[in-house]
Formats: C-alpha cells, structure tokens, sequence
C-alpha cells in the first residue's frame, strides 16, 4: 500500500476503483428507492375516485366493491323544505307523458354495497305511491308476498308485503295511496323516522339499520312525493 501510495499511476487507479465503487452503490440505492416508489404506487392505485351519473362521488375498490365518497353530511347541506332537492318531475318527449320521482335511489349500506339496500319512491299515475326496495345480500329472488319489516324510531313497528310479481333481481315492491289504499300505513311512513329495515328473500333476509342521513331522505323524498 505505502509502495502504491508513491505511484501516481497506482494511486490514479485506486480513485477510479473507489469511483466506481460509489457509482455502482448510488445505482443501487436508486434501484431500491425507485422500488419502493412503484410499490406505493401500486397501493395507493388499487382503489379509483368516480362519479355516477346522478353526481354522487363514489369510491371503486380493487376487488369489485365500491362504497360512497366520504363528504361532510351532504344531507345538512340540503335544504330540506325545498322539494326540487328531493324529487323531479320529466316528461316523456314520444307520449308527452309526465313521471314524477325521487332524484336519487336511496342506498342504505355499511360495507360497500354488498348487503343492504336501494331504496326508490315514485308517484303513481294513477293518484298513489310507488316503493321499490332492491335488497342485496341474502339470495336475489323475492316472491310475491315476501314480508317487510319496519321498526321505527319510536319503537312502533310496521309490517309490509311486496306486491311486486315473483323475481330474481332482489327487487320488492309496495304500491301505497290513491286505488292501492293502505293510507295507514303511508302515513306512518310519512310521519315517523325509520330505525330498521329487514326485507325477506325465498332464502333468507337483508336488515340494516338506518342511518340519521338515511333517515332524513326517506322522510323528506315520501313528504314531497306525497304532497
């Protein structure tokens, strides 16, 4: 060493190894870096940000499921007195025939829309209300009669039956009001919060409880649709 130390050209040479040395040390601490970038890339981009067509935010996981965005209590930024932000009224542009509806379909759900509910309420033409429930997560086929069951916040109870035909999309339908009679039970819907919901299927039942934003659509989109 003390000999190459002398020799300039020894010398010259040790740099250029030490130089490379580094060189192949940087590149691999840049490699790593570089690997652990993309793996957090690859993370933070197994869920998606998107909009549905009705303009709420909703979050799309990897594996199938999605669930809405959170927002700072979209309901309280409503105001609930004005029924245009509730319900909508279209006519048909070939028979001129008017339809008047909730805005949005109701979803009651707590894991991402693989149990729960789509609720939707639409004026009849023929002078009543409409109440279509989608319920997921207990078998898909509803038959005619199928119960419904309603606990309310103040602990009444109210019992309904799909009069929609036998089918295998989930779907239980109740026709209130007008020639459907059951004013009753209407005005129950109409006055009182709803706490709990269980929708039997042919192989079991979907129940969820409601939450306080759940609550308040339900309450304002069947007042405005009922007026």
């Amino acid at each position: 060493m003390k000999f190459c130390a002398e020799n300039r050209h020894c010398a010259k040479r040790q740099n250029v190894s030490t130089n490379l040395k580094k060189t192949r040390n940087m590149k691999k601490i840049t490699m790593t870096l570089l690997t652990v970038l993309m793996t957090m890339t690859v993370a933070f981009g197994q869920t998606q940000e998107a909009t549905t067509a009705d303009g709420k935010k909703v979050i799309l996981n990897s594996d199938g499921t999605w669930k809405y965005a959170e927002v700072e209590n979209d309901t309280a930024k409503v105001n609930s007195s004005d029924c245009s932000n509730w319900i909508a009224t279209e006519t048909d542009k070939v028979s001129g025939n008017t339809s008047t509806a909730a805005k949005n379909t109701l979803i009651v759900s707590t894991d991402g829309g693989k149990t729960g509910f789509g609720i939707f309420m639409m004026q009849s033409s023929k002078g009543g209300l409409i109440l279509v429930i989608r319920a997921v997560g207990a078998g898909s086929c509803i038959d005619e009669g199928a119960k419904i069951n309603i606990l309310f916040t103040d602990g009444s109870r109210l019992e309904l039956a799909s009069e929609g035909d036998f089918n295998c999309k989930g779907k239980a339908t109740v026709y209130f009001g007008g020639v459907f009679g059951k004013k009753k039970q209407l005005e129950e819907l109409k006055t009182k919060k709803i706490q709990t919901m269980r929708v039997w299927t042919s192989d079991s039942y979907v129940e969820k409880d409601f939450t306080t934003d759940n609550q308040e659509e339900f309450y304002n989109v069947i007042n405005c649709l009922t007026k």
